[in-house]
């Protein structure tokens, strides 16, 4: 795709392709692949950002002009008044009158002055609030490709005979907070207390040996049954996850491997 059919492309149809590409993430294609597709999606989302900043830029550029006629015509008005005021000065009969009329127009100007400080400081505001929506939007898309790109929760299982242990790794570069897992059929299980994760700690080892000796007693002829897991995570930023995986488990009573966890 060359530039012009890209500048040239409705931001609904830049956003659709960008989740496409995204979703290819949790596929099992391999790492080039994957790199591909974030290298396609930041495309269209760069060409989004840069429409945005140039709306922005547009829309300021509005304003200066607004407000730069507005001060012309407080000066022009103010010009008016001083020529009204020194004609005046040469009629003594309507001295009093023009005075009056001075003070009205001198207040007139200072709540034009006023409005345009008013209407310059709501501009402002509105173009911070625009630009760090954008910066917001910008940052939660590329920590969600990183955060789906870089596979952040990896597990490891531990065995010893009638006892096996799971736990469950940070590898990501995000700070996340374990709230609860849920394994199989049972319920989920929340802790009182979220359990920081910081990039490269893991979690204290986590007893399975009931779930797998249940698993175990209801596989009948099978040699091996998969057990699905989840674990529910937050980031700082109050954004939720939850990473599911399955737990292989066979006839002798020990977990078997983790499967890739997404």
């Amino acid at each position: 795709m060359n530039i012009e059919q890209l500048s040239t492309m409705p931001e609904v149809e830049l956003r659709a392709r960008a989740d496409v590409q995204l979703e290819h993430l949790d596929s099992d294609e391999s790492h080039m692949q994957k790199e591909h597709h974030v290298a396609q999606a930041q495309i269209y989302l760069a060409e989004l950002d840069r429409r945005a900043q140039e709306r922005e830029r547009k829309e300021n550029a509005r304003i200066a002009r607004r407000d730069f006629w507005m001060e012309i015509a407080v000066i022009v008005l103010i010009g008016a008044e001083l020529i009204v005021a020194e004609m005046a000065y040469f009629g003594e009969s309507k001295q009093m009158a023009v005075l009056d009329q001075l003070n009205r127009s001198s207040g007139e100007t200072a709540d034009t002055l006023t409005a345009v400080r008013k209407a310059q400081e709501a501009s402002v505001e509105t173009q911070q609030h625009t630009l760090g929506n954008i910066m917001a939007m910008n940052d939660a898309v590329q920590d969600q490709i990183d955060f789906n790109f870089t596979e952040a929760i990896q597990g490891s299982g531990m065995s010893a005979p009638g006892h096996q242990e799971i736990s469950f790794g940070n590898r990501g570069g995000i700070v996340l907070s374990l709230w609860g897992s849920k394994f199989g059929s049972d319920p989920p299980t929340m802790r009182e207390r979220p359990l920081p994760l910081a990039s490269g700690s893991s979690t204290p080892p986590i007893d399975v040996t009931p779930l797998v000796e249940k698993t175990i007693r209801t596989m009948g002829t099978e040699t091996r049954a998969s057990i699905p897991f989840e674990l529910y995570l937050k980031r700082q930023n109050g954004t939720k996850y939850v990473a599911k995986g399955t737990l292989q488990v066979n006839r002798n009573n020990t977990p078997r491997q983790l499967s890739r966890i997404t």
